[in-house]
């Protein structure tokens, strides 16, 4: 899905299988990996489904400094930078967020593009 530089609505349909599996298995391993409330779970399901069709969507939308759907219009522009999703924790953990964070500007680590093949 990650042909189309800039993201639209419906980019999750061309998603390869393989990459389908792994991003399923991140999504639903929470429950299994943490004990918590079947709410807590709905509560993470609804903030990761809406926040994707938001990020696909081409609104212009931020929350509180934590969240901002350019940040994934980045990420579909460039490659390598901002692959957490929805918010940006684990990538400014890791050096390859680009954006404001919290009021802070953050620029990627990452020195150039993966390569992409199609």
């Amino acid at each position: 899905h990650h042909f189309y530089k800039s993201p639209e609505p419906f980019d999750d349909m061309f998603i390869h299988p393989v990459e389908a599996f792994g991003y399923y298995c991140i999504l639903y391993a929470p429950p299994f990996l943490f004990p918590q409330p079947v709410l807590a779970f709905l509560l993470y399901m609804v903030v990761n489904g809406i926040t994707g069709v938001m990020d696909h969507s081409g609104i212009k939308f931020s929350f509180a400094g934590i969240y901002n759907t350019e940040d994934h219009d980045l990420h579909h522009a460039r490659f390598n930078v901002n692959y957490a999703f929805p918010f940006p924790f684990v990538d400014v953990l890791h050096g390859t967020y680009t954006g404001v964070f919290f009021g802070r500007a953050f620029t990627c680590s990452v020195s150039k593009p993966l390569p992409v093949e199609y």
